[in-house]
């Protein structure tokens, strides 16, 4: 009978292949740790970083949503809440001292924060676009007339040989034109632009030397042919609004009928019907005229039961809102300026009547950004007339027309019809856009600051 070796068989080899198996996956689970925890977190970082960048557009989105409303005078509560992507931003709205408002905006997307903060600073409630414009009733331009710097016309711009604008020319409307309309001056009658800018834009240019582009959809005897992309120019509103004319007139009668001021006679001037300020009363208030003269006077905000008139060597030194019932006539060498102490801020003298400026001086505070406002609500044709003078000053009729003639520099003219007439020259002065005033009228802001608080 054979013997066999039968060998022990280990039993042990499994254990230490399992250790091994373990210990791998363990390495293997470490390694693969160690770089994918990093790359969650980058990831959640990215995911907020991204949330909070949403957040902050959203708080954006909230404050130029309450900015575009109060300056267009929609209807905005103290607190809104825009909603974008079933994330929101709530807007909060707060007045400041000194006519200032604060837009706060805070974005939450994710619980992620971010808040933006705008400061609107009061204005005049005015928006001069352009420094000089005309209503419905156009402009007429005539005799080798020029205006230095740009015209927007809510008409026609009619203008005849030899007349000038250094600027851009605008005239809105279905059937508008630039030109005299029927299509006889010779090319370059009309001049607009100087070197190589200044656009014409309307319906029709006709006889025209653009320097800039020419903007038509009909053109004749101009330098260069229509470029028709740009259509029909739009209508733009006029700078003044009834509310602002309301506050004006209301401003300066709340400070009182303007008496003879110290030093004149009360007989003498119900007398004469003559002096500095005449004596308004009950008994007393059938349209004297109010004269400063050499002697100067200061005062404002009041009313004038009549007329104003600034003679010649005459200064008037006006010290807050205006308002004057007659008519308005300064003279030769009179003046007009507000003092020192109204730093940057502009004043309106108002009048119901006829405004004549036939020279004269007319001084801001000797800030820049204060300037004189002479506004009519006079219907007249014309309601306003400036013939010679310059200064820091604004005369707006926009009810009636204002004529221009002689060597004139003023900040901005407005009118429902503009004329420029006897080979006069028109130089309007840049910085008008954002005028501001001590008290009245407050519907126009200026952006004072705008930043991230949070």
């Amino acid at each position: 009978m054979k013997n066999f070796n039968f060998k022990k068989v280990k039993r042990n080899s499994g254990a230490a292949m399992l250790i091994s198996v373990i210990f791998f996956l363990f390495i293997s689970l470490a390694i693969i740790s160690g770089l994918v925890g990093p790359t969650v977190r980058e990831f959640k970082n990215a995911s907020m970083n991204l949330n909070s960048k949403k957040s902050y557009f959203l708080a954006e989105s909230g404050t130029e949503d309450a900015l575009y409303r109060i300056i267009n005078n929609i209807t905005i509560s103290d607190s809104e809440i825009l909603t974008l992507n079933n994330n929101s931003a709530t807007t909060t709205i707060s007045n400041l001292f000194g006519n200032s408002k604060q837009i706060s905006s805070l974005g939450d997307v994710g619980n992620l924060q971010r808040e933006t903060n705008v400061t609107l600073q009061a204005g005049a409630g005015v928006g001069f676009n352009y420094g000089i414009q005309s209503g419905t009733g156009g402009f007429t331009l005539s005799g080798g007339s020029t205006i230095t710097g740009n015209v927007y016309s809510n008409a026609n711009i009619q203008a005849s040989s030899g007349v000038h604008i250094t600027g851009t020319a605008i005239a809105a409307g279905a059937t508008s034109y630039i030109g005299d309309g029927l299509g006889r001056p010779y090319v370059g009658s009309v001049v607009i632009g100087s070197g190589e800018t200044g656009d014409a834009w309307a319906y029709s240019v006709v006889g025209g030397s653009v320097a800039g582009n020419l903007y038509c959809q009909i053109g004749n005897k101009n330098n260069k042919a229509c470029d028709t992309s740009h259509g029909i120019p739009p209508a733009q509103p006029m700078p003044f609004t009834q509310e602002n004319i309301d506050a004006w007139k209301t401003e300066g009668a709340a400070g009182g009928v303007i008496t003879n001021p110290a030093g004149s006679s009360s007989s003498s001037c119900r007398q004469n019907k003559n002096c500095p300020c005449p004596g308004n009363s009950a008994s007393d208030n059938n349209a004297k005229n109010c004269v400063v003269n050499d002697v100067g006077a200061t005062f404002g905000p009041g009313k004038i039961i009549g007329n104003l008139v600034v003679n010649g060597g005459g200064t008037l030194t006006l010290t807050g809102t205006l308002y004057v019932v007659g008519t308005i006539s300064v003279t030769g060498g009179g003046k007009i300026k507000l003092p020192a102490n109204f730093s940057q801020y502009s004043a309106t003298i108002i009048s119901d009547g006829y405004v004549l400026l036939n020279g004269g001086s007319y001084t801001g505070s000797g800030t820049l950004g204060s300037y004189l406002f002479v506004v009519t609500t006079n219907t007249g044709n014309p309601a306003l007339t400036v013939s010679g003078g310059s200064g820091a000053i604004a005369v707006c009729a926009q009810e009636g027309t204002v004529a221009l003639s002689g060597g004139i520099s003023i900040n901005a003219a407005v009118g429902k019809k503009i004329t420029v007439t006897g080979g006069s020259s028109v130089t309007y002065q840049d910085g008008l856009a954002s005028p501001s005033f001590q008290s009245g009228p407050s519907g126009g802001w200026t952006i004072g600051g705008w930043g991230e608080t949070q």
